[in-house]
């Protein structure tokens, strides 16, 4: 079996110099794939440059991504070459780009700057519309004031709305308050590294 994880975070730029970005290494996704090739599995990681440095210290096939839109690019090749290939997609997409397009680098030293911004398209919902059939994983981050039920009806909305078979959804700055796997069952787990061990034998029987 084939697999496909994306790990690490997007970096959208704001001008030359600087980027609008998430505060993820990747980590997990790149353990979920050290596992998965242990298990005699064909793992390709599509991550940022540091997640990408982690995939290949552990062995793994790495590609490196830049922007979202670039991201998308590089999964949908992927996936249209690959369509049995199991999608664990849990890269920090980021959702708004630039909507100025600034070639440049915005001058410093302003009392004051103003960035309009316009959302990113949604890769998770185009997975399944680039043919894929194999096991798809999302991954959701909720804000920190979210409740488990609300978790739960946000990561029940996302499976319905990207097609996937699971949702590993936890709240930002809560990992010891419970980890949700999502799927036709839901499990809770109270540790994340529970979450991780049982996400990955979902994917490898897969």
């Amino acid at each position: 079996m084939d697999v496909l994880i994306t790990a690490g975070a997007t970096r959208n730029p704001v001008d030359a110099v600087r980027v609008l970005t998430a505060n993820a290494s990747g980590r997990t996704g790149v353990r979920v794939g050290g596992a998965l090739a242990r298990a005699a599995r064909r793992v390709h990681v599509l991550g940022s440059p540091e997640a990408a440095l982690r995939a290949q210290a552990a062995g793994l096939s790495a590609e490196v991504y830049g922007d979202t839109r670039d991201l998308m690019r590089r999964m949908e090749r992927h996936i249209r070459a690959n369509p049995t290939a199991a999608v664990v997609h849990s890269a920090a997409v980021g959702d708004y780009e630039s909507a100025d397009g600034e070639a440049g680098k915005l001058p410093s030293g302003r009392a004051e700057l103003i960035l309009r911004l316009t959302p990113t398209p949604k890769i998770a919902d185009h997975v399944r519309g680039w043919g894929c059939t194999g096991t798809y994983v999302t991954f959701k981050a909720a804000a920190p004031e979210t409740t488990d039920e609300d978790l739960l009806a946000i990561a029940t909305r996302q499976r319905e709305r990207t097609g996937c078979d699971l949702v590993f959804a936890n709240v930002l700055g809560r990992l010891g308050a419970g980890v949700w796997l999502v799927g036709e069952e839901v499990t809770r787990f109270d540790e994340r590294e529970e979450a991780i061990a049982a996400l990955i034998e979902r994917i490898a029987a897969g």
